[in-house]
C-alpha cells in the first residue's frame, strides 16, 4: 500500500482508499472465471478504434448498453501496484456483436494503479479523462452522480466488428497518458441484471468514499461529530490520513 504525506498509519484503520470494492471486484471476477464467463482482451495488442466524438441516433443504433430501464453502472477505482494488471480488459457477458437483444445491462469499471499525491485533484482528472473519450460510432452519456451509463453502437459500427474490447483499449492508453496513471484495468459487464445487482453494493461503497473525500476537500469541515460520512472516514485509514493533511494544512 503506498504511503502519503508521511503520517503513521493506524494500524487498525490502514485502508487504501478503494481496498474493500477492489477485492469485491475481484473475488466477483474469480467466480466468473471458474464458471467460465470471462473473456479477455490485451489493450497493447489491439488495433486502436478510431476516435471520433459521434452522435448516435435511436433508428441508427445497433445496439444499447445501459439504457435507464434495463440498467447500468460506472464507477472508478484506485489501488496498489499488485492489485491492477495493466493493459487487461475483462468482459462478463456477451460482447457488442455477440448481443442478441438490441438493449442490454452494462456495467464499466475502471481500475488505476499509480501516484495518487493529491487524491480530491487526482480523482477528478481521471474522471474527465474517463469523459473525454469519443470512438467512431459509439456514444456514450454519463451521469456521475448516479453512477450510470447508457452508450449506444451505431448499427455500421458493429458490421465493422466494432468491440468492448476498443472501448477497453480507448480507456487504458487515454488514462495511461495522465502523468500520474502507470496502469489501467478495465471491467465490463453485459450478462444480466442480477449481475449489476451483485456489483451494486461495491459501487455504492465507492460513491459513498469519494463523496466524503469530495466534502472534506470542498467545505474544509472537519468536525466529525456533524458529518453524515464519519462511519466511513472512522475505517478506511486513507480517508483520516487525508482529514489530518487538510487539518494541519488549514
Amino acid at each position: 500500500m503506498t504511503r502519503r504525506h508521511g503520517l503513521a498509519p493506524d494500524p487498525k484503520t490502514d485502508m487504501g482508499l478503494f481496498d474493500t470494492q477492489v477485492q469485491e471486484i475481484r473475488s466477483f471476477l474469480e467466480e466468473k472465471r471458474r464458471a467460465g464467463e470471462v473473456s479477455e482482451f490485451r489493450a497493447e495488442t489491439r488495433t486502436e478504434w478510431p476516435l471520433e466524438s459521434s452522435l448516435v441516433l435511436e433508428e441508427d443504433s445497433g445496439l444499447e448498453l445501459g439504457k435507464p430501464d434495463i440498467g447500468s453502472i460506472f464507477f472508478i477505482l484506485w489501488a496498489g501496484e499488485s492489485e491492477v494488471e495493466d493493459g487487461l480488459i475483462s468482459l462478463v457477458g456477451p460482447d457488442a456483436g455477440e448481443a442478441v437483444e438490441r438493449s442490454i445491462p452494462f456495467a464499466q469499471v475502471v481500475m488505476v494503479r499509480g501516484s495518487f499525491t493529491d487524491e480530491y485533484d487526482c480523482y477528478r482528472e481521471l474522471r474527465d479523462a474517463v469523459y473525454d473519450i469519443g470512438l467512431k460510432g459509439f456514444m456514450v452519456r454519463t451521469l456521475p452522480s448516479r453512477q450510470s451509463i447508457w452508450c449506444r453502437v451505431g448499427r455500421e459500427a458493429l458490421e465493422e466488428g466494432f468491440s468492448l474490447g476498443d472501448v477497453g483499449t480507448a480507456l487504458v492508453k487515454t488514462l495511461k497518458d495522465v502523468d500520474f496513471v502507470s496502469g489501467v484495468e478495465v471491467l465490463f459487464v453485459t450478462s444480466c441484471r442480477e449481475d449489476l445487482d451483485r456489483l451494486g453494493p461495491t459501487a455504492a461503497g465507492a460513491r459513498r468514499l469519494v463523496e466524503a473525500m469530495m466534502k472534506m476537500y470542498e467545505e474544509e469541515n472537519f468536525d466529525c461529530s456533524t458529518c453524515e460520512y464519519q462511519d466511513v472516514c472512522e475505517t478506511v485509514g486513507e480517508l483520516k490520513m487525508m482529514k489530518e493533511k487538510l487539518a494541519s494544512e488549514g
